[in-house]
């Protein structure tokens, strides 16, 4: 799972630079792992098919500019499927998501402590250097991510007037998406795309017919765009807690073949559950050479099988 890339112009939160993901794909290229497409992983997973040894599965999600201008290229240049999920109303030029607006609030502000109330308890984040501005984003974000999503707009503003920052209406450079015409141009066999919500709102905090519009409506504007669409869909932010049953039946029901989450984990080829192909884990790519190779090898399956015996032990 890769999120956003280096550029020469602007440095990324978390972004990957281009010679680390084409270090990591010639590294599995040399070593003949296979490149599977996610759609002939959930196909396996539901027609409990073998699948080829040692496969690894690349996504990308959100769908800023630079991972078509940068991302795209690499891995078409090494013939490695890809599934890009796209957060459909930021393509529209509609909307940047809530999530990049905190990141551009504590980013631009020139105050040094910025105080939020979390819970009804005022809390002083701390933005004197990127360190502190970076844990103050990561926290603000995470208490946002569990608020009801009628509430977020609201908060977001006010923690924009506390930080004195006028929040753009059109996104600024660091977050733009990539166009339409982008997707449509590289749209292949190889490069795929696929919903990742309308709006990045968490779907555990949407009531009933928010989220049935967010599934719905971000697979109907995709659809509309583009040729040949994966429907399988990306829950925003993607942990356990910001999905479940409720999101999983409603997906069956438009349906959607599967879902990624952001789980940690290897996907288990002998559990074909519909838990598990709605809830599909994902590692996110490291930037240190030596985790990623662990994390394709079968050191990373023992570490976590391990792991499970010493749970179930306990």
């Amino acid at each position: 799972m890769l999120h956003r890339m280096q550029t020469p112009q602007i440095k990324n939160p978390g972004g990957t630079t281009a010679s680390h993901l084409e270090y990591c794909l010639q590294y599995l290229k040399n070593r003949r792992y296979h490149f599977l497409p996610l759609e002939e992983l959930i196909h396996g997973l539901t027609t409990r098919q073998p699948l080829p040894p040692r496969c690894v599965v690349f996504t990308m999600d959100d769908g800023y500019v630079e991972q078509a201008e940068i991302a795209l290229p690499i891995f078409e240049a090494y013939g490695c499927p890809v599934t890009f999920f796209v957060i459909t109303g930021m393509l529209d030029q509609d909307y940047w998501p809530w999530d990049a607006k905190i990141a551009w609030i504590i980013q631009t502000s020139r105050k040094t402590t910025l105080p939020v109330s979390i819970n009804g308890k005022l809390v002083d984040f701390s933005l004197g250097n990127p360190g502190e501005r970076r844990n103050s984003r990561r926290a603000i974000q995470d208490y946002l991510k569990t608020v009801e999503a009628s509430l977020v707009l609201g908060i977001l503003h006010e923690i924009a007037e506390t930080a004195d920052v006028a929040i753009p209406r059109n996104p600024p450079p660091e977050y733009m998406p990539m166009s339409w015409d982008q997707a449509r141009q590289h749209e292949s066999d190889l490069v795929r795309f696929a919903p990742h919500s309308n709006t990045h709102n968490i779907l555990s905090r949407l009531d009933p017919a928010s989220l049935e519009a967010e599934l719905r409506e971000s697979w109907k504007k995709i659809a509309s765009e583009l040729t040949n669409p994966s429907k399988i869909f990306c829950y925003p932010t993607g942990r356990p807690g910001d999905y479940g049953l409720r999101e999983i039946t409603t997906l069956v029901r438009l349906g959607y073949t599967g879902a990624v989450s952001t789980t940690a984990a290897t996907v288990d080829l002998n559990n074909p559950s519909r838990k598990q192909r709605f809830a599909i884990p994902r590692y996110s790519l490291p930037d240190e050479p030596g985790t990623f190779v662990q994390y394709c090898s079968w050191l990373e399956f023992a570490r976590m099988k391990l792991s499970r015996r010493q749970k179930i032990a306990q």
